[in-house]
């Protein structure tokens, strides 16, 4: 703070006078003050009764809202968020991950599906982006908490400044070494301060990330007392004749070839029997025909 620092070097500039010595307070003041810094985290869990569908929303919400999806997971039974980005300066060395909220295990109706969502939203945002999402089903779990990290982040910038400055230094004695030793000895120490801002560095990344979205996990799930009613399917009326006819005709089809496979034994038996029945029958026929023809044959020898 470039007016903070020239005020206390110069008592004379800074007292010259009673008003303007009031004046240069309230200015100083202004300008040292630090906006605050907050880490968000919010968990919101939904009874829904189509949670693919819910998730889509809260997808859109987000990005409307000027966010994005950090990590997504849906499927039947509990859902586990898989590592989102947010993370990835924390492991290399920040000392404040942020990981997803762990949601209680819901009242979920089994074999129904799941769905697990991880948002990024900008503060200003978050309260009309919560709103928006408590609306689309029956809320059975809400937290929200906010972890001022403003110490935390003016520490790690100065920080960051102080090895900037540092590695500066020392590339200047490097051009400047007299020695193979002292150059040697210069060298491990740029490396190692180096080695530091860097990690440094990843962790302002993370901060600032952290920061600047606030993050909310999202679970929908089929609640175990939901009646979920089925879908009303609209069909035109020739289309859906044309679809009864068939079935009935299909139906029909099916009787015709059971009352036959119920018969068909019958028949065959029908069938062997048939045959020996049919001979004896003719045997029959004929003997009466060959008495009368002998009778007939012997009458007209005796005329």
């Amino acid at each position: 703070m470039p007016g903070a620092k020239a005020g206390a070097d110069n008592p004379a500039a800074a007292g010259s006078s009673a008003g303007g010595s009031s004046a240069g307070e309230s200015t100083t003041k202004a300008d040292v003050a630090d906006p605050q810094s907050l880490i968000i985290m919010a968990g919101l869990q939904l009874a829904v009764q189509n949670p693919d569908k819910a998730a889509d929303a809260a997808e859109q919400t987000a990005i409307a809202a000027g966010g994005y999806v950090a990590g997504e997971s849906e499927g039947v039974g509990s859902q586990v968020l898989p590592s989102a980005d947010i993370t990835a300066d924390a492991a290399a060395g920040s000392a404040t991950g942020v990981s997803p909220l762990t949601l209680p295990a819901p009242n979920a109706a089994p074999g129904k599906e799941q769905a697990l969502l991880l948002l990024r939203i900008p503060p200003s945002r978050l309260a009309d982006v919560l709103a928006t999402l408590s609306g689309g089903g029956g809320i059975a779990y809400r937290t929200q908490s906010e972890t001022d990290v403003t110490g935390q982040v003016a520490d790690v910038d100065s920080r960051v400044a102080s090895a900037k400055a540092s590695i500066s230094e020392l590339r200047g004695l490097i051009d400047k070494a007299a020695s193979m030793n002292d150059l040697i000895s210069l060298e491990q120490a740029l490396a190692s301060r180096e080695s530091d801002l860097e990690s440094l560095e990843a962790q302002q990344r993370a901060l600032a990330d952290q920061v600047a979205y606030a993050t909310v996990t999202v679970g929908f799930f089929v609640s175990a007392g939901a009646v979920v009613a089925p879908p009303v399917k609209h069909r035109n009326p020739f289309s859906a004749g044309l679809v009864d006819s068939w079935h009935a005709l299909i139906a029909i089809g099916h009787g015709l070839l059971a009352v036959i496979g119920w018969l068909l034994p019958f028949l065959v038996i029908v069938a062997i029997l048939w045959w020996p029945v049919r001979r004896v029958v003719r045997m029959v026929r004929r003997r009466p025909a060959r008495a009368n023809t002998e009778i007939e044959s012997v009458e007209a020898a005796e005329v």
